[in-house]
């Protein structure tokens, strides 16, 4: 996804996680071998057991699922098999489309006759992305071949740093200049668990992209939204929201910071940020709904520091029970395109259901108290 690195000052914060080694156990030129000694041999005996019986026990369940999941492709081929030209003449804009989730839900949404807009902070990667996805579709598809009209639809590429409130609004002005309408808004980019850093603006990176840069893009690109309707907002949160707090005394993490903390607080900003837009949208003919898209293997994880002698199971596990990006795409896709949604707004949905949520993400009076503060953070009001 988009923005994980970022040019301007920065800081770290001490790290909060090591590898710690088992008692009797030292690192160095021998990493992970027991202490010398029979009692250390006789420990090292026991862990390659038990090591190897993980490794099976792990193969054994990827297997497995391995089976269900190939068994149960019916299921994902239905629900990628919708009307082709169920989003035809409709423009969708859709954050970080160049990879992972928004790359998978780019693709489906072609499929089905959209004009697709992917906004993304690396033009050249973009672009590059747009032309494999360009060559996929002209290529014969295994669901047959796309009738000729509401076939594939338009892509094109923009843009947009969401760790720039500069860039932000220079991307909203050239689309309200040259697009006549929107009929879909997908904020999907996010960054998730980098070390402490800042955005171009000097908010908390995660913060700052996750909620803040599309909280202005949102807001900026509401009127277009609305001379379109009925249209819709998507906006991507996560379960992780779950383990996060809005704390007003220090949104920017200046006290404190903890890359875990602070990805789940920004997640439930997004969902706080949907209820609240969905309350203020009311009559409009606008929705805007939230959602979790799972586990998924993306490269949203690139900041998360595996031992490298747990890759292999960490590989193998991830491939056995992740979803890939098209099975976390679903949700979005659905939100997006699907009739059964029409006129729904302010839920969080899942796996294509909607879901409940924790009673801190539907506190009002917070949710109406971060929109606040986030007018004035972005400068929409001074």
């Amino acid at each position: 996804m988009l923005h994980a690195h970022r040019q301007g000052p920065t800081r770290r914060a001490p790290e909060f996680s090591a590898y710690r080694w088992p008692p009797g156990f030292r690192e160095g030129g021998g990493a992970g071998l027991p202490a010398e000694g029979p009692v250390g041999l006789r420990a090292g005996r026991l862990m390659a057991v038990a090591i190897a019986a993980a490794v099976l026990a792990a193969l054994g369940g990827a297997l497995w699922l391995a089976a269900r999941r190939f068994v149960g492709s019916g299921v994902q081929r239905l629900r990628r098999g919708g009307d082709p030209g169920l989003m035809h003449g409709k423009t969708v804009l859709i954050t970080g489309a160049n990879s992972g989730l928004g790359r998978a839900t780019a693709a489906e949404l072609l499929r089905l006759g959209a004009r697709v807009i992917m906004g993304c902070r690396d033009r050249a990667r973009a672009e590059e992305a747009a032309g494999q996805l360009r060559r996929e579709l002209s290529q014969a598809s295994e669901y047959g071949p796309e009738p000729g009209v509401g076939g594939a639809g338009e892509l094109v590429v923009r843009e947009l740093d969401l760790a720039s409130l500069r860039s932000v609004r220079a991307f909203c002005q050239e689309m309200l200049q040259e697009e006549p309408r929107l009929d879909v808004l997908i904020n999907n980019a996010g960054i998730f668990q980098c070390p402490y850093m800042k955005t171009e603006d000097g908010f908390e990176m995660q913060f700052g992209v996750n909620h803040l840069g599309h909280f202005l893009l949102t807001n900026l690109l509401l009127g277009l939204l609305k001379s379109s309707a009925p249209s819709r907002i998507v906006v991507v949160s996560s379960k992780l929201y779950k383990y996060g707090d809005i704390n007003f005394d220090d949104l920017n993490s200046e006290q404190s910071y903890n890359k875990s903390f602070c990805y789940s607080r920004s997640k439930l900003a997004n969902i706080l940020f949907t209820r609240e837009l969905a309350r203020r949208l009311e009559g409009t003919n606008v929705t805007v709904n939230v959602l979790h898209p799972g586990i998924v293997r993306t490269n949203l994880g690139r900041h998360i520091h595996i031992p490298l002698l747990v890759k292999p199971l960490f590989n193998l596990v991830s491939w056995a029970f992740f979803k890939t990006p098209v099975e976390g795409a679903q949700t979005s896709i659905y939100l997006a395109s699907s009739p059964e949604v029409e006129g729904v707004s302010g839920r969080y949905f899942g796996d294509c259901k909607e879901e409940e949520l924790l009673p801190k993400a539907m506190d009002e009076s917070v949710a109406r108290k971060l929109w606040d503060i986030s007018e004035v953070m972005v400068g929409i009001l001074k």
